[in-house]
């Protein structure tokens, strides 16, 4: 792997706009300030609310946008704020949301960065994010210089992550904000307060003493194009390991954080703190650094199991014959019967493994574009969620292979492909994992043919074929099992499955066959793994709505539940370092 993960600089793209700033690519004349005077003209995405009643009788057109008030990490915003962004997913509404932020620590802030991370993870946040700044203005407690630092803070870190964010208040709040903090670079949403809007900021989105929202432009549209509110915009936290000579006041010097901000951060207390310890940084990002692993001169026997073995495994055998294996994980979201046994097996007898995905998506199933990548979403959650606290020390592949008799043309085409290999490389990596890529010869220039990138520069490679290769016709003895050509004539490949035949292993299918596989890569002992800083964003899990109580009834009947409390106490989860 050569270097941080990232398929698309798209999310590199300046992620707030600056007063009568045209981006490449973008509507010529998006952001200006808008006065009394200005002619408006009807665009796409022209009319906003900012709630809606997700109901057949009573949604929101398509044509419309909707910014929903989420809270903050502590705290849902809106009644029903799930179901309302997935409605918005499902019938193609453009949706944004207001963060009203955390305002205790500067840790609470990151933490709301993360909670908008995981919005854009789960959901199509086409819209802009937009920082509350009311809640700010309105915290007595907070001088000059806290509120400066706890706003920079949030709308900084957000546009390093490829979010298009902003700032949302009323007029009055916009404008002190802008003259005590002096930030005035972001879009903003403005809601009128006076009957002469005062801020002199740029501002793309209105709420006028009537209610009625609208946008002056089509932000969904330029978010689109500039890449912004994705995953691939996402940067991830620099870690710091303490050494025997430092405590954790000088890191917090170090990196202009207090102590109670890092703690807080990292979930941790002054106990925890000794040599070695990993701390995870939020005001700083991990650097550009060689993700690469030692090279062995004789290249590492390895196999890979799955139902197909069942419980015919000799496993003080297998410690012996092999210096790796990799696991069937699942195929498609469902779990392979024997992975949680061959994953307990493997660390009890200390074996090193890494685990596969069957792909069970292409065209020829799925109903469109959206329909692919919601199933590829659940494919790949599936697996990140069967890995949690499992020791995986070799790459998590993605099998991608096609049925006897298939062809390439009739299951996927460029779009699908790019939109598969991205999501994995994406989630895995965001996980903590090494993604990896299994297929055959032809498999792999097929799937290479479709992409604009080397695909060894975003995964571990390993691909089946070599002269020992019998498709099951022969028996081939374990010690007679060599390292396949592929690995000579293509440096590119790190690991390869030499034959499918092998016997006498120590494990087999139901003719005895087990497949053998080589790696020039150890997996266990990384020159140099910045995985540590590849954490994965927070999830914030919410009430299912049948805990809350949502009827079957009259329209009076359904609005009548606003009058029922939206801010629902979370989880606070902790990001988990792999």
């Amino acid at each position: 792997m050569k270097g941080k993960v990232r398929l698309s600089k798209k999310g590199k793209v300046t992620a707030f706009l600056l007063a009568g700033t045209v981006l490449a690519g973008s509507v010529a004349g998006v952001v200006h300030h808008f006065n009394e005077e200005s002619e408006e003209v009807r665009i796409e995405n022209g009319v906003g609310h900012d709630d809606l009643i997700p109901l057949p009788y009573l949604s929101v057109d398509s044509s419309e946008f909707v910014v929903l008030d989420a809270g903050n990490h502590e705290h849902d915003g809106v009644l029903f704020q799930d179901y309302k962004l997935k409605y918005c997913d499902e019938n193609d509404i453009s949706c944004g949301v207001v963060i009203r932020p955390d305002t205790d620590s500067l840790a609470s802030i990151y933490e709301d960065v993360e909670y908008v991370k995981n919005f854009i993870s789960k959901y199509n946040i086409s819209f802009p994010v937009y920082l509350n700044v009311d809640t700010i203005m309105n915290d007595t407690s907070l001088d000059s210089t806290t509120m400066t630092k706890y706003a920079d803070a949030f709308l900084k870190k957000c546009s390093d992550n490829g979010v298009y964010v902003g700032v949302y208040g009323t007029d009055s709040n916009l404008c002190r904000f802008k003259e005590f903090t002096a930030i005035s670079s972001y879009d903003a949403f403005v809601v009128q307060d006076k009957e002469k809007i005062k801020y002199d900021g740029s501002y793309n989105v209105l709420k006028d003493l009537n209610g009625n929202i609208k946008s002056f432009n089509d932000l969904a549209t330029v978010i689109n194009q500039n890449g912004n509110n994705t995953i691939d915009g996402f940067q991830y936290d620099k870690v710091h390991t303490m050494s025997d000579d430092e405590d954790i006041l000088d890191v917090a010097f170090q990196y202009n954080l207090s102590v109670d901000d890092i703690l807080d951060f990292n979930n941790l207390s002054d106990d925890d703190l000794t040599s070695g310890c990993e701390i995870r940084i939020p005001s700083a990002f991990c650097d550009d650094v060689a993700l690469d692993f030692q090279k062995v001169d004789t290249p590492l026997r390895g196999a890979d199991l799955s139902y197909a073995q069942g419980s015919n495994v000799d496993w003080n055998k297998m410690a012996d014959n092999f210096e790796f294996l990799i696991f069937k994980c699942s195929e498609g979201t469902e779990i392979d019967s024997c992975f949680e046994t061959n994953m307990a097996q493997a660390s009890a007898f200390s074996i090193p493994a890494g685990v596969y995905c069957y792909n069970a998506y292409d065209m020829t199933n799925t109903t469109s574009m959206d329909d692919f990548l919601a199933k590829q979403k659940e494919q790949t959650n599936t697996v990140i969620r069967a890995l949690e606290n499992k020791n995986v020390e070799y790459p998590v592949y993605l099998d991608v292979e096609l049925p006897s008799g298939a062809n390439w043309e009739e299951r996927f085409n460029t779009e699908y492909v790019s939109a598969m290999l991205n999501l994995w490389v994406e989630r895995i990596t965001q996980a903590g994992y090494t993604p990896g890529l299994y297929c055959n010869q032809s498999g792999l220039k097929n799937l290479q043919a479709m992409v604009n990138y080397p695909l060894e520069e975003h995964f571990e490679l390993w691909v089946a074929g070599g002269d020992q290769y019998t498709s099951g016709k022969e028996d081939v003895p374990l010690e007679e099992v060599n390292p396949s050509y592929i690995l000579e004539e293509n440096p590119a490949m790190s690991m390869a499955q030499s034959t499918d035949s092998a016997v006498n292993s120590g494990a087999g299918n139901g003719r005895g066959h087990l497949d053998v596989n080589f790696s020039v890569k150890n997996y266990s002992d990384p020159l140099f793994d910045d995985r540590d800083g590849l954490l994965a964003t927070h999830e914030f899990e919410h009430l299912p709505i049948r805990e809350v109580g949502i009827g079957i009834g009259s329209v009076a009947g359904i609005v009548g539940l606003g009058v029922i409390s939206g801010k629902l106490k979370r989880n606070k989860t902790k990001s988990k370092q792999r």
